[in-house]
């Protein structure tokens, strides 16, 4: 008897594990986090929906051309840019790109869900590109961008202090 209840329970503390939702953005070589939740007791979707105009507002230099969509108490999708992001160190060299990234923010009583949903990275043209915006895989795994070992590859090890500090840093000034 007490063997089958440690299995029940057991069974479902991993379960509740497994399905657990990120509260932090993470870059490994599965991928970027897709989204994090964030919760806000004792706040409403209302609530929650006028803070974050709020914070677009206090956030962004121009926050009507930086808020692409919008739907009054239910989502803000915004568009945001960051000079040069994502630096990377090549044989001696420091080159940094700038990002643009979309970022949706829905709410629900007591929650809100942080959704990077896009990031572009920029590279000038140059004699083996034509440069411009270019999409930055953040949907998919990362395995390019780490040792099989596990350990980041050296010319990308910036990259996800960069990622985390930036979208980690945009959802702590939401809350």
């Amino acid at each position: 008897m007490k063997k089958n209840i440690y299995i029940i329970l057991v069974t479902i503390l991993v379960t509740n594990l497994s399905f657990g939702q990120e509260t932090e953005f993470k870059f490994t070589k599965e991928g970027f986090t897709d989204y994090v939740v964030t919760n806000c007791e004792g706040k409403t979707q209302s609530d929650l929906y006028k803070k974050t105009l709020d914070w677009v507002s206090t956030t962004y230099k121009n926050p009507k051309e930086v808020i692409k969509a919008q739907i009054e108490n239910d989502y803000i999708r915004i568009e945001g840019f960051k000079s040069k992001m994502l630096c990377m160190k090549s044989l001696g060299i420091m080159n940094c790109f700038d990002v643009r990234y979309q970022i949706e923010i829905s709410f629900k009583d007591g929650r809100y869900k942080f959704d990077v949903t896009r990031i572009e990275q920029y590279s000038p043209s140059s004699q083996y590109s034509s440069g411009g915006w270019s999409d930055f895989p953040i949907n998919t795994d990362l395995k390019g961008y780490f040792k099989e070992s596990g350990e980041i590859r050296s010319m990308f090890k910036l990259y996800p202090d960069a990622f985390q500090s930036t979208f980690n840093g945009l959802n702590k000034d939401l809350e």
